[in-house]
């Protein structure tokens, strides 16, 4: 919701951002829009991957808008550099590049959010909000761009694999696939079930292995298809 409320909140109560863009115009317009939304803060921006480490490990943002190109070379190990920099922060590529396999990539590398720079800035807004939510931010075009592709890939050796599959699955698997939609780390999955990264690791193997999906985002995609998990609004 843009403009003030009768009571802004605390600054301990806003989403902190980090701006990473080697742009200093779109931070600039960037800041400047998400200053409007009194629940959102701008710790720190930054035009260059050093100086965005940096920030990152001072300033704990609980998100991390980055675009990729921060140095002139696309740079997807920029993601994990950065979440090894604030492990808690949640990474949103934002990013003009339309390549599916970049996106699949740097979702599996950590990302929690793709937003393609032309759209408007509520998207934006939005896709902050949900990430900070705990959920995984992909615009319906690219889920489906993604759907489409794992279907193709898909074997029909019968009427109905992806059942099949799904029957195998326990019920503790079935609440890790839930918790994997919602966008939880390893970590969060652990606590919120009460069991080890050790185990909800073990879990991931399996279900990997009974699904046929290669990675997180596979599993995510599988899970938003088949209703193992909500598609985000």
């Amino acid at each position: 919701m843009t403009g003030k409320n009768d009571q802004d909140p605390s600054p301990s109560d806003k989403i902190s951002v980090l701006l990473c863009d080697h742009h200093a115009c779109f931070r600039d317009g960037m800041c400047e829009i998400l200053k409007t939304h009194n629940g959102i803060m701008v710790v720190g921006e930054a035009g260059e991957l050093q100086s965005a480490l940096m920030m990152a490990k001072e300033t704990r943002p609980d998100i991390i808008l980055l675009e990729l190109n921060l140095d002139g070379v696309l740079d997807l190990e920029a993601i994990p550099k950065l979440l090894n920099a604030s492990p808690k922060s949640r990474i949103i590529l934002l990013t003009g590049i339309r390549e599916m396999q970049m996106h699949h990539k740097a979702i599996e590398l950590g990302a929690m959010g793709i937003i393609l720079k032309e759209e408007r800035a509520k998207v934006v807004v939005k896709a902050i909000q949900k990430v900070y939510s705990g959920e995984v931010w992909i615009d319906r075009m690219m889920m489906a761009n993604f759907i489409v592709k794992m279907t193709h890939n898909t074997s029909s050796g019968s009427d109905d694999p992806d059942a099949l599959r799904i029957a195998q699955l326990t019920d503790r698997e079935r609440e890790v696939i839930q918790l994997i939609g919602k966008g939880y780390k390893n970590k969060q999955i652990a606590e919120d079930l009460s069991i080890s990264e050790v185990t909800v690791r073990h879990h991931l193997t399996s279900i990997y292995s009974k699904l046929n999906v290669s990675d997180r985002l596979e599993l995510i995609i599988f899970a938003y298809r088949n209703r193992l998990a909500d598609l985000p609004d």
